[in-house]
């Protein structure tokens, strides 16, 4: 009898939670669309091409991300600074990317959305350093550290903060279906971000940065895709696909390596307004073409001033939430949230590796 109760408790709980609606949810109906309205109703917030809108619906949202890289990789290894040392007189030590992200969606029919995305990126660095103490005594941007009778470590720091590339895309729905849908994507990257950001370097100040340091890409680069999302019950899942290439070189003779990104991931819904993802990203990124003559001063000094040292393949795994609210004011709201680290890096080296990174992302449709 006991256990009775407790069976009879935990239904009613059940029911209570997710009601009569969410379970009319959980029976199989064909020809049925895509449901956006529910907590996973759109994929992770790292995925940004995995939903459309009805003709002449608006989205507007904002997004921050924050990305740090720290320690340094040469392969699949870790590499400490004295070995960089052997090669460079400096060994980069920690990087933070800030991005605010603003994006604007319409809906043209019901199967194309056009979207527009715009950034302001915030970058800090610091640089450690084995130098010669003579040379270094007066240099502007060093911060003396421990001395030791036969060397000196210092350490440089630099910022940079400016309007990221803008970027443009066109999101086409070839197949809404039994809970599942197809859609395809062509976007644009216009080079609105400077790739001519100056600080201190070795060489003094106002000195061109390495190019980690700098805003944009200074190239138009094409962003293909195709994302699947499918649900069913309190599960939702998608797999999505995509490409950066680079058209051409920039104004300072480079172009960054054309990337190529794969993801995957799966949602539940604890009920209506709440929702956990997991989700996994392999991406690889084709080597550096060209250089920037004036950044290439200091190559043999600086592992980030050295072209070679960029492009490989990475693979992360995120933790996401999702908040959506069906009623009230706050209808047609979404909040979300997503925690990446790294679980495989393969860099041509040496070069910062990722150690984490944050999204967070508010979203309204009307």
């Amino acid at each position: 009898m006991n256990c009775l109760n407790k069976v009879l408790k935990l239904l009613v709980a059940i029911y209570c939670l997710y009601g009569s609606k969410s379970y009319a949810e959980t029976l199989d109906t064909s020809c049925v669309p895509f449901d956006c309205c529910r907590p996973d109703g759109h994929a992770p917030l790292g995925i940004m091409t995995d939903h459309i809108h009805g003709k002449g619906q608006w989205t507007v949202s904002y997004t921050y991300m924050n990305m740090m890289m720290q320690g340094n990789v040469i392969g699949t290894s870790k590499i400490d600074d004295s070995k960089i040392y052997q090669d460079y007189m400096m060994a980069p030590d920690k990087m933070i990317m800030q991005m605010h992200m603003v994006m604007a969606m319409y809906g043209i029919t019901d199967r194309l959305t056009v979207m527009g995305m715009f950034s302001y990126i915030q970058n800090s660095m610091s640089m450690n350093m084995t130098p010669n103490t003579s040379m270094m005594m007066n240099m502007p941007g060093m911060n003396m550290g421990t001395m030791s009778p036969d060397q000196m470590n210092a350490m440089m720091n630099t910022k940079t903060s400016g309007l990221g590339d803008t970027k443009l895309y066109g999101l086409y729905k070839i197949i809404d279906k039994n809970r599942q849908r197809i859609i395809l994507s062509a976007g644009l990257s216009i080079p609105t971000g400077s790739i001519t950001e100056k600080g201190t370097t070795l060489l003094g100040d106002n000195q061109i940065l390495a190019y980690p340091m700098q805003i944009g890409t200074g190239t138009y680069n094409l962003m293909p895709g195709i994302t699947y999302v499918g649900q069913k019950y309190f599960f939702s899942w998608g797999g999505t696909t995509n490409a950066n290439i680079k058209m051409g070189t920039n104004s300072e003779g480079y172009a960054w390596g054309n990337e190529y990104n794969v993801s995957g991931w799966v949602s539940y819904k604890w009920c209506r307004w709440i929702s956990n993802s997991i989700r996994l990203e392999g991406s690889s990124t084709d080597q550096m073409s060209g250089y920037d003559k004036n950044i290439a001063l200091l190559m043999n000094n600086d592992p980030n001033s050295n072209a070679n040292n960029y492009g490989g393949q990475r693979a992360n795994a995120y933790l996401g939430m999702n908040f959506y609210k069906d009623k009230c004011s706050l209808k047609g709201g979404r909040l979300s949230i997503e925690y990446g680290i790294p679980i495989y890096q393969n860099l041509n080296g040496p070069q910062m590796s990722l150690k984490s990174s944050l999204m967070a992302g508010w979203l309204h449709t009307f």
